[in-house]
């Protein structure tokens, strides 16, 4: 049995022989930084491993029991990602009272809305008097960032790109952006 998942970064392709998968990865080479691929199952995301150069691409090969992957909930396979892990290009200085914070879910106070951020590793924060900001950088191709918070986010291009940006109060729960005095008047919602 064999299954193929194209992503906007790579193609997955898992193949069953025996009671082995063996899974390859494939994206054309660059030299943006470092790009993993991942195995989704019913449960978890499981990671195959890192992309090499070889043959003018970069590449992954890997072969992993099936009884390893059931264990992880990643048997059978439902989907496959090439995702870049780290990117080589210099960070961006934040934009002026803007600064980056890692593990932006611990921010919220909600644990279904931090659970939504755990895959984020950073976001841009912007705290004032009343609370703060959470902008991530945003792509229609890409998961929305906290998706039962849709309504609640707008569309802010700063330095780097477009980012969708959120409200919350002190504590960490989301507020409406007409509540707040001064700010979003000349915002785009998503």
């Amino acid at each position: 049995m064999e299954w193929s998942f194209d992503s906007p970064n790579g193609v997955v392709t898992v193949r069953q022989e025996g009671n082995r998968a063996v899974c390859q990865a494939i994206r054309t080479a660059d030299s943006s930084g470092l790009y993993k691929a991942w195995l989704q199952g019913t449960g978890e995301r499981v990671l195959l491993g890192t992309l090499i150069p070889e043959g003018g691409a970069l590449r992954l090969r890997r072969v992993i029991e099936v009884t390893a992957l059931e264990r992880q909930g990643a048997w059978p396979p439902m989907g496959a990602e090439v995702a870049l892990a780290y990117s080589f290009a210099a960070e961006a200085s934040p934009p002026p009272d803007w600064c980056w914070t890692d593990c932006p879910q611990r921010l919220l106070d909600d644990p279904m809305l931090s659970g939504c951020l755990r895959r984020i590793k950073r976001a841009l924060l912007k705290r004032d008097m009343e609370g703060f900001f959470l902008a991530f950088p945003w792509s229609c191709h890409e998961p929305f960032p906290i998706p039962p918070l849709f309504c609640l986010a707008w569309q802010e291009f700063l330095p780097g790109g477009q980012y969708v940006v959120f409200r919350f109060s002190r504590q960490g729960c989301p507020e409406l952006l007409h509540n707040i005095s001064g700010e979003g008047e000349n915002r785009n919602a998503t």
